[in-house]
């Protein structure tokens, strides 16, 4: 972690990228929902299936980034 201490920008980049990631795997797992519900008719239960499934890939992927900044 001594290596990327002591940077305050790198660690604002670090924040808005960990925000970003989380959010736009949720904005498509939205879009995604929405698309299977109007194909199969299932109005709500894709969508949050898709969400749900957005965010855990957004929480992931941030915990991988998290990760490789604190290498």
């Amino acid at each position: 972690m001594k290596k990327n201490s002591g940077n305050p920008l790198r660690t604002m980049g670090l924040v808005g990228t960990l925000g970003l990631e989380v959010v736009v795997f949720t904005l498509i797992g939205v879009w995604v929902g929405r698309k299977l519900d109007a194909v199969w008719g299932t109005q709500p239960v894709m969508m949050a299936v898709c969400v749900l499934t957005g965010l855990v890939l957004g929480f992931v992927s941030a915990a991988l980034t998290l990760r490789s900044f604190m290498d």
